[in-house]
């Protein structure tokens, strides 16, 4: 039977930063199982949006140190993930802003270069855009980008020159687990290989996995939309997180605009992973146009360059769980992102590096995401409408 210190189930960027910093501490054989390709749950159709508007002093601190690493990501490796700096804007309306102040103030204290703005400030920093009297904003200047598929092929990349070993197109079956430890993985074709840590960072198929195991944890796969627009002006310049909307854009280097939804409660549950409709309604994308002319009245006549359906992972509080499983020692969690991952990816891969080899974790707090903190009744409460912002 092969053998390895550590399997991680799942190629997209929370397994790969995983296994790239595991590598680096030298914790042993890593072994990282892909069942398809790198990215191909929902890693591989991110818009990659960088960003550090959350609410809580850890989300925050995540995302700066991610922003970080994602900033000097070349510098460091020689390695290209296009990675572009754009800014964001925030718009909410007027009424919300004592809790837009105090969370730009929490930011700001945190390092994060952002501001507060009032309507026609935006219009400044926007002339394409129209903000009513009632819309205030926070501009986040070192917000942006990097390319999701460029960054996965750069960390398996690292990884592999690191010793880890990474396969693809090999599908998990079980988890082998005896007197409540973990044993081995069993994979298609009755190969087992034995380990005494396995780390779930399959995505979409986290949840699947865990009810194998007898695990009730509220791990749900959904469909979220995606529309694309050809930019009026030739190229956008901002990233934006429109609560009036619901909609977020942003800028992609060919010259479109990505667009979605800032809210996930309707869009379909996914029972299969390897089973859903990756297409575009004409409904969501004119929904998008609807709300977009809002704020954008040029895009009432953008060319519509169709679009996408991607995974999410979501969990009751759109955050992810994160952290040892209870009941069973030696299997740990890394999954429910809610949409928002790729942003904390360095700072998770880091902090889960660490709890696995004895270290320190921080910025990442293993109790702010612990696996059973909804059994406990301890969701993470958002002070905004869409816990995604939390």
């Amino acid at each position: 039977m092969n053998q390895a210190d550590v399997v991680i189930i799942g190629g997209g960027v929370m397994g790969l930063f995983a296994a790239l910093h595991l590598a680096e501490t030298d914790a042993g054989r890593i072994v990282l199982l892909e069942q398809r390709h790198l990215g191909a749950g929902s890693s591989g159709k991110s818009g990659a949006i960088l960003r550090q508007h959350y609410s809580h002093e850890v989300t925050i601190r995540m995302a700066r140190a991610s922003l970080l690493d994602y900033r000097t990501f070349e510098a460091r490796h020689g390695l290209d993930i296009g990675f572009t700096e754009t800014g964001m804007i925030f718009t909410c309306h007027a009424r919300d802003r004592t809790t837009l102040e105090a969370n730009v103030a929490r930011q700001r204290e945190l390092g994060v270069d952002v501001v507060v703005l009032d309507a026609p400030a935006l219009r400044a920093l926007d002339p394409h855009a129209t903000f009513g009297d009632d819309v205030i904003g926070a501009f986040e200047r070192e917000a942006g980008y990097v390319s999701p598929v460029a960054t996965l092929k750069a960390l398996a990349a690292l990884g592999r020159d690191r010793g880890v070993v990474i396969r693809e197109g090999t599908q998990v079956e079980d988890v082998l687990v005896e007197e409540g430890r973990v044993q081995a993985v069993a994979l298609a074709g009755g190969e087992r290989l034995a380990t005494p840590i396995v780390l779930n960072a399959g995505g979409p198929w986290a949840g699947i996995l865990c009810k194998r195991l007898g695990l009730d944890l509220p791990l749900r796969a959904i469909r979220p939309e995606q529309a694309y627009f050809a930019a009026p002006n030739g190229r956008e310049r901002f990233v934006y997180g429109d609560l009036l909307t619901g909609l977020y854009w942003k800028p992609e280097p060919a010259g479109w605009m990505r667009v979605g939804k800032m809210a996930y409660d309707g869009d379909a549950e996914v029972p299969d992973p390897d089973a859903y409709d990756e297409g575009v309604s004409n409904r969501f994308i004119d929904q998008c146009r609807t709300r977009l002319t809002q704020r954008r009245p040029d895009y009432a006549r953008a060319v519509s360059w169709g679009g996408c359906s991607a995974l999410y992972t979501v969990t009751p509080d759109a955050h992810p769980m994160i952290g040892p499983v209870p009941g069973i020692d030696g299997l740990h969690l890394v999954s429910g992102f809610s949409g928002h991952g790729f942003k904390l990816g360095p700072a998770v891969g880091r902090g889960v590096a660490a709890m696995l080899t004895g270290g320190d974790p921080s910025p990442l707090d293993p109790a702010f995401f612990a696996v059973d903190r909804f059994a406990r009744g301890r969701p993470i409460e958002s002070a905004y409408e869409y816990g995604i912002l939390g």
